[in-house]
């Protein structure tokens, strides 16, 4: 079972009354509580956590940043809600960070060693914050506000790291040579789901994006088509070859791709047609071994239609993720206690540039439902659903989850150290 809701709380009173036994003392004892309760026996008033007093501005904050998308690496507006956020709760953010203006880091404990949230906040063409990186956002943001309120006794610092560009250009892989995780003892993270269902420890693929170039000749594609080489027939080609390979691949494995130039006239033979596709594997092994086979069919392709071809790197490569067990199992307890049931190490067959980060730093995050129903990832249904009463409450229970292992982290060296057996 995936999702476990709360069981019902029972009411266990020392010393009720029962049956046969008049007032005397037991009544007493209700009238006591009568008046504690006030007017017409209403209950007191709640005593306000610490999270209460962050909710209506996480949800402001995840409100706006979804109804104002920003592409990779101009995230600004994204960036001055959060740390004007931050500011609001006291906290001063470093921006910009690792020479990227859209990055930041905030802080709060110890010098030296920490353990981080990471941030997203970038969106995507045509559908906006159709991965709800919103929420990214917000639980992230609301998890290291939390973990900041609760900030006795630690032992090293937690930080929430501002990362942009995870949907394109590998923002964390900027980071990543900055140094910026240099004295990060472990990271956490979180994304919502395209279902209603909770998981741990997911396993995503790694990615490299491939621009393939190729170029022939132009010609009167009516007059004089024999004098032309069509570059346009050579992509084609590739994306032929490409629809026979994918029916061979594993379920480990994907790839997928668009046309970006492909000609400029009907009637002009294109010159130049340049695609971009995606190459996904599960392991680092079996990604390599498919770039060569990617880019013998590219020259396969030339061949064919006489035309010649460069294949470039268009974007640097996603790692596959390797989720830390001692983090996910301390994320599952968290869970648990909040009434949920995660899936864990289950194989996602998309990717992230947190695959980096935990290739390098302990790592694991929580994936989160934004609806009761199934969606398709990025999409308008997932961005309306992002945005969500149902998306802002799976995210509150996220940032308890997210803020108490930080916390256990930043308190408990035997569990540090753990992180890296």
């Amino acid at each position: 079972m995936r999702h476990r809701p709360r069981a019902p709380q029972r009411a266990h009173h020392r010393g009720g009354a029962r049956r046969g036994r008049g007032p005397g003392r037991d009544g007493s004892r209700i009238a006591r509580l009568a008046a504690k309760r006030g007017p017409a026996g209403a209950e007191p008033p709640r005593p306000v956590s610490d999270l209460d007093r962050f909710r209506g501005d996480l949800v402001a904050l995840s409100r706006g940043i979804h109804a104002d998308p920003e592409l990779a690496y101009q995230e600004r507006r994204a960036v001055e809600r959060i740390t004007t956020l931050l500011a609001k709760h006291g906290h001063r953010a470093e921006r910009p960070l690792g020479g990227l203006e859209t990055a930041f880091r905030a802080r709060v404990g110890p010098p030296g060693p920490s353990v981080a949230f990471m941030a997203e906040y970038d969106a995507l063409p045509e559908v906006g914050h159709g991965c709800g990186h919103n929420l990214i956002a917000m639980t992230n943001v609301g998890g290291f506000l939390l973990a900041a309120a609760q900030a006795k006794d630690l032992q090293v610092g937690i930080e929430l790291i501002g990362t942009p560009a995870e949907e394109s250009g590998g923002g964390k892989l900027d980071l990543i040579d900055a140094g910026v995780f240099r004295d990060t003892v472990a990271t956490l993270y979180s994304h919502p789901g395209s279902d209603a269902h909770w998981a741990v420890s997911e396993r995503l693929l790694g990615i490299t994006v491939r621009r393939v170039i190729f170029e022939g000749f132009a010609s009167h594609a009516a007059v004089s088509p024999e004098k032309g080489r069509n570059a346009l027939t050579a992509l084609i080609a590739l994306f032929v070859a490409l629809d026979g390979w994918r029916q061979h691949l594993p379920s480990t494995a994907r790839v997928h791709g668009i046309v970006r130039e492909g000609g400029v006239a009907q009637n002009i033979i294109p010159s130049r047609a340049v695609g971009e596709f995606g190459l996904r594997a599960a392991e680092m092994t079996q990604l390599t071994e498919m770039i060569a086979h990617f880019e013998e069919m590219a020259n396969g392709a030339a061949l064919q239609t006489r035309t010649t071809v460069t294949i470039e790197e268009a974007m640097r490569a996603y790692l596959p993720m390797k989720p830390n067990k001692p983090l996910g199992d301390a994320l599952v307890n968290e869970l648990a206690k909040r009434g949920h049931e995660p899936g864990r190490d289950e194989l996602v067959t998309a990717s992230g540039d947190v695959g980096n980060v935990s290739q390098l730093v302990p790592t694991d995050y929580i994936g989160f439902p934004v609806s009761a129903e199934k969606l398709p990832g990025h999409s308008h249904a997932l961005r309306e659903a992002s945005v969500s009463d149902y998306a802002h409450e799976s995210a509150f229970v996220v940032i308890e989850a997210l803020a108490a292992t930080a916390l256990r982290i930043a308190r408990d060296k035997a569990f540090r150290d753990s992180l890296r057996g």
